[in-house]
């Protein structure tokens, strides 16, 4: 082994008290989500970076303007900062506001400062103001002012279930929301086409559930005879399995959910199938169709089979029902559980076991920048219950949580190594499955990383022996998998690190999870997942009404109401918005050891020319941009 400041493999008196004091820091509480791994209590150390609160700062503000306008004004007839001014007076003239100054003094005078100066265009002052309050570490004296406030803002919200698609769009009165595309999300127009529905699979918020099968099992009775309406006489079932063309979508991991009703509507949890096809062919770009939609696990009449040719609100039900179940698997699952609580059960061995100067603790700190918390505040607010997924999501709270620990516990470590994701998924051969935009610009990323993993290793460690002789990697390692741990799934060689190529495989797969993997679930939250009609977090009908005509109320009823609607568009276009550091970009002077410099200039070479020929892909498919290295962040910190 190479000696070196970065990687201390020797027991002493400084490293030692170093890390007693990272594990009385650093502790484990399994109550949270049991039974993953969760941090007791976050570290003063892990408080987000005045640089990330402003971030945050600056998309609230946007998504303020918007929900006063919505719930206010006239939808932008009227200068929007005569809006905010006529607010603010409304809120510093609440009773009682006067007694509390002395507690609101730094609030209270801010806001009086922009009555009196006015609110440039930019709109700085509100942004800095945000920031003034976001950034405190206990906002509870602000609690009276924040309280009047929002229950002002929501006063005259809209309610209620729609009874046209449109109403859905007056939500967005703000252009600065969308200004790329007038103000409205591009999906909002084009969502309920068959091309788009299917192009979600593969290049949507949640494209890793397409598996390729060669037949149907029982469950899902799909024949000949409505196959071939959809792909043509010419094809067959048995000839689109044989030839690797025909995939499905499971969300059997949904059955017997408890259907949720908070705030206060009945909302409803599905387990559809859906079955997709991709047309016989040479070219290259052919695309995946859906061909059949069951809205259960059971066939029969109660779960009728729809296809393309059914009448148009049936198959439109049937539809927003995948989208529905696709939402809460992704939101649980791909997002919460297979991202930030994967990576969150690195995070505290890392603290805890290796020094600071340990070359892989060195590597790894940098990606995880934000992630406890973010994961802690998700637990406090977003998954506690009354919090976000509770109102929003289709199952109770208990279930939602219960879900991302089973979605967690079954996500086998090398199994998710994402060359091995996508060969057990079937979708690796792009001779079969030729548009996948998620699965061709991940590898790139995922190649790139493991190159720069692979050498920053082999400056370290000359050979498998001397990955064996390191007594901190091994504790790490050992922490990582044991059950008072992180309680990692199939973490290891037989409980340790046994070679330099899985240390170098299992380092790629968190540093990938950490940045791709989560850019490619969370940021399409902002374009694709903020518009309800598009992608509903929940459903508001049974599934049992598709054994009837369907109508387009019957349709519109089975979308969010507008309450909901605007709740679920502030909360994700939050969450997708916050661009905050990128990969390989680590701090000036990171790596002090003169031999990573170079390697790390290769690494940044590549996600540029990676960059390049995405942006190209992209000349000749439908957009998708998620994966672009310059939109990958180092951490998840959002």
């Amino acid at each position: 082994m190479t000696t070196s400041s970065e990687n201390i493999t020797i027991a002493s008196s400084p490293v030692n008290e170093s890390l007693e004091i990272a594990k009385q820091e650093y502790q484990y509480n399994y109550a949270h989500i049991p039974p993953l791994a969760m941090v007791d209590k976050l570290p003063p150390q892990e408080q987000p970076s005045p640089q990330w609160y402003f971030l945050l700062a600056t998309t609230i503000r946007l998504l303020f303007v918007n929900t006063l306008i919505t719930n206010r004004g006239n939808y932008g007839n009227q200068g929007v900062r005569d809006d905010i001014k006529k607010f603010i007076i409304e809120v510093i003239s609440q009773e009682g506001i006067a007694t509390k100054i002395s507690v609101m003094t730094q609030v209270v005078q801010v806001l009086i400062k922009l009555l009196i100066k006015g609110i440039s265009r930019d709109f700085h002052e509100i942004d800095e103001l945000l920031y003034s309050l976001l950034k405190k570490s206990d906002l509870s004296v602000f609690q009276g002012i924040l309280g009047r406030a929002v229950k002002l803002l929501y006063e005259n919200a809209p309610k209620g279930h729609v009874t046209n698609l449109q109403d859905y769009k007056k939500l967005l009165p703000y252009q600065e929301l969308f200004p790329e595309t007038g103000g409205i999300p591009a999906i909002a127009n084009t969502f309920q086409e068959d091309e788009v529905f299917a192009y979600m699979r593969v290049a949507g918020y949640n494209p890793v559930m397409l598996e390729r099968v060669s037949t149907l099992d029982d469950r899902f009775p799909v024949t000949d005879a409505p196959y071939q309406q959809v792909m043509g006489n010419e094809d067959s079932l048995e000839a689109a399995g044989a030839e690797g063309r025909l995939y499905l979508v499971d969300y059997g991991i949904l059955a017997g959910a408890l259907n949720g009703t908070f705030p206060k509507e009945q909302k409803y949890s599905y387990a559809p199938l859906a079955l997709f096809a991709v047309p016989r062919g040479s070219d290259p770009n052919r695309k995946l169709r859906p061909v059949a939609i069951q809205c259960g696990q059971t066939p029969g009449a109660d779960n009728p089979i729809f296809i393309p040719n059914s009448s148009k609100y049936a198959w439109l039900f049937a539809k927003t029902v995948v989208q529905i179940a696709d939402a809460n698997f992704h939101e649980a699952v791909s997002h919460l559980g297979r991202t930030h609580l994967f990576v969150g059960a690195f995070i505290l061995p890392t603290h805890r076991q290796l020094p600071k100067t340990h070359c892989l603790s060195i590597l790894l700190r940098p990606h995880f920048e934000g992630t406890l918390a973010i994961n802690n505040a998700a637990q406090e607010m977003l998954i506690a219950p009354g919090g976000g997924v509770d109102k929003l999501l289709s199952s109770t709270i208990d279930n939602s949580r219960v879900l991302a620990a089973i979605g967690l516990q079954s996500y086998s470590f090398n199994q998710a190594m994402l060359p091995n994701q996508l060969k057990q998924r079937g979708v690796d051969d792009p001779n079969l499955l030729p548009v996948y935009p998620y699965r061709d610009d991940a590898l790139l990323v995922w190649d790139a990383i493991h190159q720069w993993v692979s050498d920053y290793v082999k400056v370290y460690y000359s050979s498998d022996e001397e990955i064996q002789a390191d007594k901190r990697l091994q504790a790490w390692a050992a922490e990582a998998i044991a059950y008072d741990g992180g309680r990692v799934p199939d973490f290891g060689e037989d409980g340790g690190i046994k070679t330099r190529q899985y240390l170098i495989d299992a380092v790629t797969l968190i540093i990938f999870t950490a940045s791709a993997q989560h850019a490619a679930v969370n940021f399409p939250q902002k374009n694709i997942m903020s518009y309800a009609a598009a992608v509903p977090l929940a459903g508001y009908s049974p599934a049992s009404t598709l054994r009837g005509e369907v109508s387009e109320q019957d349709y519109l009823n089975l979308l969010p109401p507008l309450e909901q609607a605007q709740t679920q568009l502030n909360l994700t276009y939050l969450l997708g918005s916050v661009y905050y550091n990128r990969l390989g970009e680590y701090p000036i002077e990171h790596f002090t050891n003169p031999q990573v410099k170079p390697l790390l200039e290769k690494f940044q070479e590549n996600l540029t020319q990676i960059e390049a020929t995405i942006e190209q892909r992209n000349l000749n498919r439908p957009l998708y941009r998620y994966l672009l290295p310059s939109r990958i962040p180092q951490s998840i910190n959002i």
